[in-house]
């Protein structure tokens, strides 16, 4: 029985992502390429994916802090930042994430320097929210065979108005 519960609690936190769009189809693409050969593969690309994109997060914030109105602003950067977390999100399906980046850079190209700043701690939240949910559901992970963990969200709680 502890089992099962443990099995339902690691589904329910799995579907919960989903749930609250914090992830979206692309997840479940990169967990079809998990299998016996590599089962730590989706585990390991999710914990590229978060020290990439912190890096990234911190780059973005660094170049918005340091941001001075007598010195020219090295727009290309910041730019530079947003997009690789643009990629990094895309690539695991961050759907929140990648909302709040996809603002940044609507706001970078426009030259909006203060929206940009404006959306930083939404995005900031939003990728910290995303890593705690993503390190405890894999945390509980290896406690169970891979395949009970790989069906699919329940159709209609990955679509949001986006």
């Amino acid at each position: 029985m502890a089992g099962s519960s443990l099995q339902q609690q690691i589904a329910s936190m799995r579907q919960s992502l989903f749930d609250e769009g914090l992830l979206n189809e692309q997840f479940i693409e990169l967990e079809k390429l998990e299998d016996a050969s590599d089962p730590n593969f989706v585990k390991d690309f999710i914990n590229v994916f978060l020290t990439d994109s912190l890096k990234n997060v911190i780059g973005i914030e660094e170049s918005l802090l340091y941001l001075k109105a007598d010195e020219p602003f090295n727009i290309t950067e910041l730019g530079k930042f947003l997009q690789q977390l643009k990629g990094n999100c895309l690539g695991i399906g961050a759907k929140k994430v990648l909302i709040e980046v996809e603002k940044m850079l609507q706001c970078h190209e426009a030259g909006d320097m203060e929206g940009t700043k404006t959306i930083l701690p939404t995005m900031k939240q939003e990728y910290n929210n995303l890593e705690n949910k993503l390190e405890a559901y894999f945390e509980l992970l290896p406690h169970i065979v891979p395949e009970q963990s790989s069906d699919p969200p329940s159709k209609g709680s990955t679509s949001s108005g986006e």
